[in-house]
């Protein structure tokens, strides 16, 4: 059973993203005008893209969009995918080397097999807001406790650090807790996971291949969702006054987005559940920007 020191909330909570999101985009406005002021220019973001089709793509779209909106240079660049992955890679040298860029992101799915060790090592750090750098990642992975996570020179998964964010605006402390996250890729699992053993939760990654896992589901005080298939999670899988936070962005049947988790099959058997859309992803959205203007902060200081 989950923790009985957990958070109490007086009726199931709807944990949405978009008000912390709000409060992150005002500070970034600010911040990208006085850049522009005393640089002349916008800060400046790149964004590789390869495919239209894909869930990403919705929300580069949104990155772009929103991006203008509060004073940032943003422009999808869309390689030629005839010229393979020594194109892709030459495309990051150029963006490392250019001066009039000041952060550069990668959309995901990549062609297959550009999405390697290469890709990581090439991927220039000092412009990468969404830690997919090698060094990025190996700094992370180097941190002792969330203090330095949160105040080191360099940058975090920004979807990781929006769960992490958004369970810790409605108050949630993970000391002492149960933490099950269940998907382990690169950029959102494994560092998430990383992260919460910071915060002082006793983690369990669990993944597709994960043998009994609604043992491990129902017997955490927290679960996070990013193992992207939609509506995954049902009610029989989970335990009693449980927190839900759902990473996940997929397309049902209906051509509606939504998350790995059944959100009207959970709704009521819950203690609180981030929505899908306007949970995680709005403050991923706002991290991801206020990391590329730090990025220009930090290269032209």
């Amino acid at each position: 059973m989950p923790a009985s020191n957990m958070i109490k909330f007086s009726m199931m909570e709807i944990l949405e993203g978009k008000t912390l999101s709000a409060e992150i985009l005002a500070k970034v406005k600010k911040d990208a005008g006085k850049f522009l002021e005393k640089k002349g220019r916008a800060p400046s973001l790149r964004i590789i893209n390869y495919y239209d089709n894909s869930a990403s793509s919705v929300y580069m779209k949104l990155k772009i969009k929103k991006a203008a909106e509060i004073g940032i240079d943003a422009r999808e660049l869309r390689p030629d995918i005839s010229r393979g992955k020594e194109g892709f890679l030459k495309l990051l040298e150029e963006c490392a080397a250019d001066e009039n860029i000041d952060a550069v992101m990668v959309e995901r799915p990549l062609p297959e097999g550009f999405d390697d060790w290469l890709f990581w090592k090439k991927m220039p750090a000092h412009k990468d807001p969404d830690c997919l750098s090698a060094d990025n990642n190996s700094r992370l992975y180097l941190s002792k406790n969330f203090k330095e996570i949160e105040n080191g020179d360099f940058f975090s998964p920004c979807t990781a650090l929006a769960a992490v964010s958004l369970a810790r605006r409605y108050g949630l402390s993970f000391k002492g807790k149960k933490t099950a996250v269940v998907g382990r890729s690169a950029v959102v699992g494994r560092p998430l996971a990383h992260m919460l053993s910071c915060l002082d939760s006793t983690v369990t990654l669990c993944h597709s291949k994960t043998e009994d896992i609604g043992f491990h589901l129902k017997s955490a005080d927290y679960i996070f969702l990013a193992i992207g298939k939609a509506k995954w999670l049902k009610k029989e899988m989970i335990g009693e006054g449980q927190v839900i936070i759902d990473i996940g962005t997929n397309f049902d049947e209906n051509s509606k987005m939504c998350g790995d988790a059944d959100y009207e099959d959970l709704k009521n058997s819950v203690k609180a559940i981030s929505p899908v859309p306007g949970g995680v992803g709005p403050i991923t959205l706002a991290l991801l920007l206020e990391a590329s203007v730090k990025a220009a902060l930090r290269r032209c200081p």
